[in-house]
């Protein structure tokens, strides 16, 4: 038996009423800044040092499961307790306490709930925090020593008291936790609190306020907290002003901001609905600052990695967004040849020069002449850069410069599932210089890199690879959705008038020029290039075959 647990229960169906998202079948699956609720969960734990969890989920639930083995397995030790029949919230924490027993700690997480407090603790206790609507939730109340002395359940009635329990609970005594649960589901119980209540009976829980908290559970506190983990990638700081819907950009180091704000600016009227509106812009000791529109739309990096949308849907979804790339496409502009080749050229070996001087490991494996990777040899970008050389030129000679996004991937585009709405945001500012104009080719080759490349994929870690010294095994973990939406993509493209083997040489110099971009996660990095040099083979060969 163990001396503590950590149970995180993901058990219950999505509330439709209270979270009406359409696209997931568990609260633990829905996206939020780039991944789903359970990842914030993990890797909270994670950073409290806390390397081991039973995750309890209803059997039927397999995309929660795949997420799980696919990018948490190599990071902490996941077991997972598969509910067979639907039931309360008490048999899912007795199938938790099954799975893994425990006479000591027991950490309950409900799964629709972080909590960034800490959970290191000598006492039994619950977090507890305010809340404005009392009959969504169970209440509380504590006598002076702060010992939690009674338990109101929701019943949709308004309360004098508006403490409610946040989500975790930290019991020390594991085998009388489990007692109490079967105490309780034989007393016909059906919530929590029942549990608590007799548990308290021999061995009093202090309610702590909670400081960090945020609730996925219900709808507007899923919005709030949207805008509260809102991570900022390129700038100093983001705000949102949850009234107004806006968010505020500052940055010291303005000139990927600048270059972002310029486009807005000047992307021509017909194509501005597209965009976030600028409320407002200004520059002060060096520092800009840019308040615009803000959309709590989730991305469709998101909606492609841990959403459950059909495959039709996806290319329905890809119609509409090669739609826009066409209204872009209207609007033409001119670039002379030497900046256009810079992108693919002077971009991506600098990128490399980079990655050089970031570690010794990588200086060594871009000087050799060939890497194995999944049994099969692949000549080192070196080994074909003068190949590289003649496809830049011969891009840079044919591109037909329009407007472009310049970052135009799925991390990028927002998406309202339930209207339709697709809005743009993050673009890239220039192309070879500084503007709006570009080779819509690259838009192309980055919206593919998303599709097909499954670069998402990649950044939520889920995928395997192994191997040194040249010699690497490699598995993505996606669905069978993205090989269907992949193949429609590459039909789409071909409709629109692209040339295939042009979109795929870009992408390739994509995924390595990208590698230097994510120091700090060298599993990534590996995968990236080699995914990147796995294209450029790709094309080469299939070009010498022609």
């Amino acid at each position: 038996m163990n001396t503590e647990t950590t149970i995180i229960l993901c058990g219950g169906p999505i509330n439709y009423s209270n979270l009406p998202i359409g696209t997931n079948l568990s609260n633990a699956m829905i996206p939020v800044n780039g991944k789903p609720v359970i990842g914030w969960i993990l890797d909270d734990l994670l950073a409290k040092g806390i390397d081991s969890a039973v995750v309890v989920l209803r059997e039927r639930d397999l995309r929660l499961r795949r997420f799980l083995e696919q990018a948490y397995s190599g990071r902490m030790d996941i077991a997972t307790a598969p509910l067979l029949s639907d039931g309360t919230i008490l048999h899912s924490l007795l199938a938790g306490l099954h799975r893994s027993p425990s006479d000591g700690l027991v950490r309950i997480i409900l799964g629709d709930t972080l909590i960034h407090d800490d959970y290191h603790s000598d006492s039994d206790f619950v977090y507890v925090g305010e809340v404005e609507d009392s009959r969504r939730w169970c209440l509380v109340e504590s006598d002076e020593a702060g010992r939690v002395s009674g338990y109101i359940d929701k019943n949709g009635q308004p309360q004098d008291t508006r403490i409610a329990l946040a989500g975790y609970y930290h019991l020390m005594h594991g085998c009388t936790l489990q007692r109490c649960v079967e105490q309780a589901i034989e007393e016909g119980e059906s919530e929590l609190s029942a549990v608590l209540k007799l548990y308290g009976l021999e061995h009093p829980i202090k309610a702590e306020l909670v400081q960090k908290w945020y609730d996925f559970g219900h709808i507007d506190h899923l919005v709030a907290a949207r805008r509260q983990l809102l991570q900022p990638r390129y700038f100093n700081s983001l705000t949102i002003n949850p009234v107004l819907n806006t968010i505020t950009k500052v940055s010291q180091n303005a000139e990927k901001l600048r270059d972002e704000l310029d486009w807005y600016l000047s992307v021509p009227d017909d194509l501005k609905v597209l965009t976030p509106r600028i409320v407002r812009h200004e520059s002060s000791n060096g520092s800009l600052e840019v308040v615009q529109e803000y959309y709590g739309y989730p991305t469709l990096a998101e909606l492609y990695v841990y959403g459950d949308l059909h495959a039709d849907t996806w290319s329905s979804i890809l119609r509409r967004v090669l739609a826009i790339h066409d209204e872009f496409r209207k609007f033409s502009g001119s670039l002379n040849p030497a900046e256009i080749e810079s992108v693919y050229l002077k971009k991506t070996f600098e990128r490399l020069d980079a990655l050089r001087k970031q570690d010794q490991g990588w200086a060594e494996l871009i000087s050799s002449e060939t890497i194995l990777f999944n049994n099969r040899k692949l000549r080192n970008i070196f080994s074909i850069k003068d190949t590289i050389d003649e496809a830049a030129v011969a891009l840079a000679a044919t591109a037909k410069i329009c407007v472009v996004h310049g970052d135009f991937c799925f991390s990028n585009i927002l998406f309202d599932v339930n209207n339709q709405i697709i809005r743009l945001i993050d673009p890239r500012g220039s192309f070879g210089k500084k503007g709006i104009y570009g080779d819509p080719r690259y838009d192309i080759a980055k919206l593919r890199h998303s599709v097909n490349g499954l670069y998402d994929f990649i950044v939520a870690d889920m995928f395997q690879i192994e191997g040194s010294q040249g010699r690497y095994e490699g598995q993505l973990y996606a669905n069978g959705t993205p090989a269907a939406v992949g193949s429609a993509l590459d039909r789409a493209i071909q409709d629109n008038g692209y040339d295939l083997r042009e979109i795929r040489l870009i992408e390739g110099l994509l995924f390595i020029s990208m590698v230097p971009l994510h120091q700090g996660h060298p599993r990534r990095q590996l995968m990236m290039y080699l995914t990147g040099l796995s294209l450029l083979n790709e094309v080469i060969e299939n070009a010498n075959c022609d």
